[in-house]
């Protein structure tokens, strides 16, 4: 009769903690922390999750407002006193980056900057204020290659048809 006993004990016990070990927990299903980045079209490796990066913002659909963020170089860029382009210039070279606007750079390049400018832009200043911000980023290769670029935004969007009344 003893063993009976500690039978259905053991079985009262196992119906009483079912609950508590059927209910799913992290530490149930063991994997490795995400580090390395997923590869499109290759299948997932089960233990190893990989991390989605983040998707890309869309590109600009124009580049007046990100190239209005670099007007304190107005100065340095039309006026031949003025040696140095100011501190803000340079900021503003980095969050057009930063934005991921980069490519309304050829409008810089290809002189369309011209304008927002107050006076011509003296070119020599365009090819060398890359390297008096310390921006890694070559003015003559823009100058070269922005023509082959595919989706360069307009410097503004064109304006809406009239409505028909």
């Amino acid at each position: 009769m003893a063993p009976s006993i500690s039978v259905a004990l053991l079985l009262f016990a196992v119906v009483v903690a079912a609950p508590w070990l059927v209910q799913p927990s992290s530490a149930a299903a063991f994997s490795f922390p995400p580090i390395f980045p997923c590869i499109p079209g290759f299948p997932r490796i089960p233990l190893f999750p990989c991390v989605e990066p983040p998707p890309l913002p869309a590109p600009p659909t124009e580049c007046r407002s990100h190239l209005m963020k670099m007007m304190p170089c107005a100065g340095y860029l039309t006026n031949s006193s003025v040696t140095v382009p100011p501190s803000a210039c340079c900021d503003g070279f980095s969050q057009v980056s930063a934005d991921l606007a980069a490519i309304c750079f050829c409008h810089i390049a290809n002189g369309d900057i011209q304008q927002l400018l107050p006076a011509p832009m003296i070119f020599k200043r365009m090819l060398a204020i890359t390297d008096q911000c310390g921006v890694n980023l070559r003015m003559e290769a823009l100058v070269q290659h922005c023509d082959e670029f595919e989706g360069v935004p307009p410097m503004t969007l064109p304006s809406p048809p009239p409505s028909a009344a």
